[in-house]
């Protein structure tokens, strides 16, 4: 199972970076924004990523512990 308190960390982080948790399945859900992602009160762990064209509905227990984030750009570029 992803670890929430990480998710949430990365969510609140400033400057905030986009990443992406992997699914069990092996894919990647891109959070692009922190207003991307959604999680509905009274649920199971289930949660709402939207982006730009696309929506992923996941649960956290279909998340394994795998997250990567995005490295900003070096300075100059």
């Amino acid at each position: 199972m992803a670890n929430i308190l990480q998710i949430k960390a990365q969510l609140s982080s400033r400057p905030f970076r986009p990443f992406w948790p992997e699914t069990t399945g092996g894919s990647r859900i891109r959070v692009g924004r922190p207003e991307w992602f959604y999680e509905a009160p009274y649920t199971n762990g289930e949660f709402v990523v939207f982006g730009e064209g696309v929506m992923h509905v996941a649960n956290y227990r279909d998340l394994l512990d795998t997250m990567i984030v995005e490295q900003p750009p070096p300075p100059g570029e």
